[in-house]
């Protein structure tokens, strides 16, 4: 099932982003979260082709309900019985999709070991977890190209329901107030399983999370994966890693109340 991207409680919405984490599970020494940014008219191109796709996702295959980059990879769930090669052409051609879609892709990741050592007291009661940082991030990411696009006028964000929170709905309310330009007409929550664009920022979040997860180990900091690389070199694209130093300075411009100290940009 896709969801309507250009109306929503009749409001026409110019610009919309969708958007998936990854590293949320307890253990985890990353979270991040990415996905894409685009047009109704992108959207509805991209729609079209996720959803045929899923229906007929290799010669012979069975339709998927739906695609995750990491099931497929790992040739779990619906794609147990994939061979490597197919699962490889498969995860090409869901990319394909976005890159043809025309589609803007974004991505922050956090060291999220280092966020829970440094982030703690009346820090950790401002800044909240990495998963909040990086909300953050991409609703300001979202803002930054709205201000630059054409259409960027108005703005819908969709999130994973899976880490809907008081909290980040409370951080959606602050972003809905104001009224200036552009306009963030709502935030919301759904399940990937539901919306082909939460599949495809899938597959932003995904990647950047394992490539900012050797970056940040400084086992390889210079070679992504092929998919990865073919991904960043097909579609306009930006992706951001917190890592321990980026931390410690924001922890030094804040006061021992966890607010930004007088005279420091936010």
């Amino acid at each position: 099932m896709a969801l309507p991207t250009g109306h929503r409680d009749g409001i026409f919405v110019m610009l919309k982003a969708y958007f998936d984490d990854s590293g949320t599970h307890g253990g985890s020494p990353v979270t991040g979260m990415g996905g894409l940014i685009g047009t109704v008219d992108q959207w509805t191109r991209f729609e079209d082709a996720w959803g045929a796709k899923l229906a007929a996702p290799l010669p012979d295959r069975p339709r998927l309900k739906a695609f995750h980059l990491s099931k497929c990879t790992a040739k779990d769930g619906e794609f147990q019985t994939y061979k490597q090669v197919e699962c490889d052409f498969l995860t090409a051609e869901f990319r394909r999709i976005i890159a043809g879609s025309g589609l803007i892709s974004t991505a922050s990741v956090i060291d999220r070991a280092a966020w829970d050592d440094l982030i703690v007291g009346p820090l950790r009661v401002v800044l909240g977890g990495a998963l909040e940082q990086c909300f953050i991030n991409c609703i300001d990411e979202t803002i930054k190209v709205a201000k630059a696009h054409p259409e960027g006028n108005k703005i819908a964000i969709v999130f994973d329901r899976g880490i809907e929170t008081d909290r980040l709905r409370g951080i959606a309310d602050e972003y809905m107030r104001p009224l200036g330009n552009p306009w963030i007409a709502s935030i919301t929550f759904a399940k990937v399983e539901d919306v082909y664009a939460l599949q495809g920022a899938d597959m932003a979040a995904t990647e950047s999370f394992w490539h900012a997860q050797k970056w940040l180990a400084g086992t390889d900091q210079t070679t992504a994966r092929a998919h990865f690389l073919d991904y960043m070199k097909s579609i306009r694209g930006e992706g951001l890693i917190i890592d321990r130093a980026s931390i410690i300075s924001n922890v030094l411009r804040r006061g021992p109340d966890g607010f930004l100290l007088e005279g420091q940009p936010s």
